[in-house]
């Protein structure tokens, strides 16, 4: 199960590096392009023509059609946080090569017993915000990383919990690929730290 965890992780990671992300909250669709994956939104299309209405009540999901990765992502509900990471946890199954043949919608920001599941929640998570850079911004709550990260209060306060654990075991900058993240965000960081 951790090597599942830390294959997200470093996705995540390598995300950030290819996509040359410098600052928070991070341009989803700027790694959406990068990646070749489609975003539609619920209200730009007839969705129950093509989907079953069960495959369209969620938050969200990623489908392969005609060889092409489309994020349909639900814009009628919820908060621009949790949209935001809907739509990245979306990416996080685009991006993890998960296979695209079942849907399964999203409906929540929290940990998951399916693999995939687990594995596109961490990917959204460390995108969004990176512990490395919200260690080094001197980030103490939930609600500052909400307003840097623009995500939900709910995604901000799984964040706050795990970053608290790093801090307590002195977990930052242990991998080459974290290290790099730091480096690209270092004018942010300076800009920024609070």
């Amino acid at each position: 199960m951790y090597e599942q965890y830390q294959a997200a992780r470093d996705a995540a990671w390598r995300a950030l590096l290819e996509c040359n992300i410098r600052a928070l909250p991070v341009d989803l669709n700027q790694v959406a392009e990068h990646y070749a994956i489609e975003i539609v939104r619920y209200s730009d299309c007839a969705l129950t023509q093509i989907f079953d209405p069960e495959a369209v009540s969620g938050d969200g999901f990623i489908a392969k059609i005609n060889e092409r990765k489309i994020i349909f992502l639900n814009d009628r509900i919820k908060t621009r946080g949790r949209r935001r990471f809907t739509l990245c946890h979306e990416l996080g199954h685009g991006v993890l090569g998960h296979p695209l043949d079942h849907i399964i919608t999203r409906n929540s920001e929290a940990d998951s017993s399916d693999p995939m599941e687990m594995q596109a929640n961490v990917f959204a998570r460390d995108l969004l915000a990176p512990a490395c850079v919200l260690h080094a911004l001197g980030v103490t709550t939930a609600q500052e990383i909400m307003q840097i990260c623009n995500i939900s209060k709910t995604s901000a306060e799984i964040r706050m919990e795990r970053l608290r654990l790093l801090r307590d075991r002195d977990k930052f900058g242990a991998s080459p690929l974290e290290r790099q993240v730091r480096e690209q965000f270092g004018d942010f960081i300076r800009a920024n730290r609070l």
